[in-house]
């Protein structure tokens, strides 16, 4: 009998933990979350007007496509007017350009993710140089 109780009390014990490691792992973590949320939008035919040589993704969260194609085209053009950096485009957005990856003096490309409050617009683009 005391065998049974311990076969169910490690299992209940198994079980517990890991609603408790499952609930951890997706509460921990807002960026992850945000993520998820992100929707991606159409950019067919547009990839070349948005400001870079390419851009080849956009996914909104909080706006509509056309205002994340807007903030695009903001954070561009405040690149190149900056050396090729830009924190602040405008339209009350702040963003990160992640590692560029490069082909020395042909192209690189980014990936960037801006934010205001809940909004979020991620991109990724290649500059031909």
């Amino acid at each position: 009998m005391s065998k049974k109780i311990l076969g169910v009390g490690s299992l209940a014990v198994a079980i517990l933990l890991t609603g408790v490691i499952g609930l951890g792992s997706s509460s921990a973590d807002p960026a992850a979350q945000s993520a998820v949320d992100l929707s991606s939008c159409d950019i067919s035919g547009k990839e070349k007007s948005l400001g870079a040589s390419y851009v080849t993704s956009l996914k909104v969260a909080g706006v509509t496509c056309a205002k994340g194609e807007n903030l695009v085209k903001a954070y561009h053009s405040c690149r190149k007017d900056n050396g090729g950096k830009c924190a602040n485009p405008g339209l009350g957005f702040s963003c990160k350009e992640g590692k560029r990856q490069s082909v020395p003096g042909v192209q690189y490309s980014a990936t960037v993710k801006c934010r205001k409050g809940a909004k979020r617009v991620k991109s990724s683009y290649t500059q031909n140089t």
